[in-house]
Formats: C-alpha cells, sequence, structure tokens
C-alpha cells in the first residue's frame, strides 16, 4: 500500500472531457511540494486522497485522489477501478507532470497531455454546494 498524503483537492471526472484536479493556489503548492519530495526519495509510490463529498455538478463524479507509482516505462495516467487516477512512469515524465500543478488563479488553468487520460489542473477556492455555508 502506498503512503497516503491527504489533500483538500477535487477531482472531477465526467464520461467525456478530461479530468479536473483543482484546489486552492496554496493547496497546489503544497500537492507540488509533496510530489518533488516523493520524487527525491527512494519509494516508488505515493497517493494523494482527494475530497469526494458533496455534489460535483456539471460533472458526473468525484474521484478519490491520485496514485503515482515510479516506473521505467513511458508517462501513463489512466482511471482504476476503484475511481482514482493511477499516474506511471520515469522519474523525469514525472517531474515534468509536477511542474504542471503549479497554477494560480490569474492563470485559471493548465493541462498535462497524457494518454490514455490527460488531465486539467485548476486554481480555484471551490467548496460544493452541499458542503458551503448558507
Amino acid at each position: 500500500m502506498p503512503p497516503m498524503i491527504n489533500n483538500d483537492m477535487w477531482i472531477f471526472n465526467s464520461a467525456t472531457g478530461d479530468p479536473m484536479l483543482l484546489d486552492s493556489e496554496t493547496g497546489l503548492r503544497a500537492l507540488h511540494e509533496s510530489f518533488l519530495v516523493f520524487l527525491a526519495s527512494t519509494e516508488t509510490t505515493v497517493a494523494f486522497s482527494a475530497e469526494t463529498g458533496g455534489n460535483p455538478s456539471p460533472y458526473q463524479e468525484f474521484l478519490g485522489g491520485l496514485r503515482v507509482q515510479r516506473t521505467n516505462a513511458d508517462a501513463q495516467l489512466r482511471f482504476t477501478e476503484d475511481r482514482w487516477l493511477q499516474l506511471s512512469g520515469r522519474t523525469e515524465d514525472l517531474s515534468g507532470f509536477a511542474e504542471r500543478i503549479l497554477v494560480t488563479e490569474e492563470q485559471g488553468h493548465r493541462h498535462w497531455y497524457g494518454a490514455p487520460v490527460s488531465l486539467i489542473f485548476e486554481a480555484d477556492d471551490y467548496e460544493p454546494p452541499e458542503r458551503s455555508a448558507p
């Protein structure tokens, strides 16, 4: 079982389009730093959990998080049966992914183009309707 890092990020997914990983600028910087710590370590796997409560509308679902595995193969991002994203690849490919995480609200979003799944990173202080204060 990979080490688990809890985050306040959200990963939205629908049957069409790319999934979107959303967090505040501060949260994305923390995710980036945790990702770099993993890359500098001897660990081969890590998991970053995501929030799943609330209504994902206009998307269909929230994904459980992002699992990362260091391998000797080309980078690949895919959906797992338990509704997580699974990223695998060489350290240098994973480093490129890590750099895409850093997004500001001014920039809006960035894309990481992968196979078979690509991912959108967005900086926003999102709170799903069911969890917002009235």
